[in-house]
């Protein structure tokens, strides 16, 4: 079921932002911040930055528990980041998912992160710190189809990604701004950093299939067992989709 919450919350998000090149976009008319304005929001973003997660899970306690690490290569791509590498089913595939929100927030016509990876029923916060308004909706080839109407600076919506897949992000109002979010039905999933490492953690031992995602890139899998308390090496070297 999609929910749908509006409240007057502020919420931060993460961006780097030039001094000399800043443009921060007004309801009508774009307005270039002084140094000292560019200065306040960089420090403010770069703070954000560390608060606001690209991954949501909630994994429980297992005894014996082995993972999953390694490196995955983008070809292509300006670097190895926001490649997801998960395992297709472990059990039933059912697991709660985490009670922490996702947060996907609206700063400078960017959706930031731009790639969120999260369990299925985790609950992610759309706020919008832009000093425009926006209107953030999936297409109909989504995963989750939904569209949050048009709303101004401060508001926060939220949706419940209560199914697996992959879900763009796009926004009525401004047609250059694209993200996703990638749900999965358990929460042994883990996402790639700028040189590529990855580790999922806190795997019970067992055989598995192991995917990846990626939103230019095609989708690989690998089979691996996972031995009790240790780590199983697989390296993944994505290339375009033709």
């Amino acid at each position: 079921m999609k929910k749908y919450l509006i409240s007057g919350i502020l919420a931060v998000s993460s961006m780097a932002f030039s001094c000399n090149s800043f443009v921060w976009a007004q309801a009508e008319e774009e307005k270039a911040l002084t140094a000292e304005e560019a200065a306040e929001a960089q420090k403010k973003l770069e703070d954000a930055m560390v608060k606001l997660k690209r991954v949501v899970k909630n994994i429980p306690k297992v005894e014996n528990a082995g993972s999953i690490t390694g490196v995955v290569t983008c070809q292509k791509m300006r670097n190895n980041a926001d490649a997801v590498v998960f395992i297709e089913k472990v059990g039933d595939n059912k697991f709660p998912p985490s009670s922490e929100h996702a947060i996907v927030d609206q700063l400078n016509l960017t959706y930031v992160p731009r790639v969120v990876a999260l369990q299925k029923g985790t609950v992610v916060d759309f706020p919008n710190s832009d000093a425009v308004r926006h209107n953030v909706f999936s297409p109909p080839t989504a995963a989750l189809q939904f569209n949050l109407g048009t709303y101004p600076t401060g508001v926060v919506k939220e949706v419940t990604f209560d199914v697996a897949g992959e879900t763009p992000l796009l926004c009525n109002v401004h047609a250059e701004m694209a993200g996703y979010v990638v749900s999965f039905e358990n929460p042994y999933f883990a996402m790639t950093d700028k040189d590529g490492n990855y580790t999922i953690e806190g795997v019970p031992p067992g055989k598995y299939v192991v995917k990846t995602w990626h939103e230019k890139l095609k989708e690989l899998s690998q089979e691996v067992t996972v031995e009790a308390g240790k780590a199983t090496t697989v390296n993944f070297d994505l290339k375009r989709r033709r």
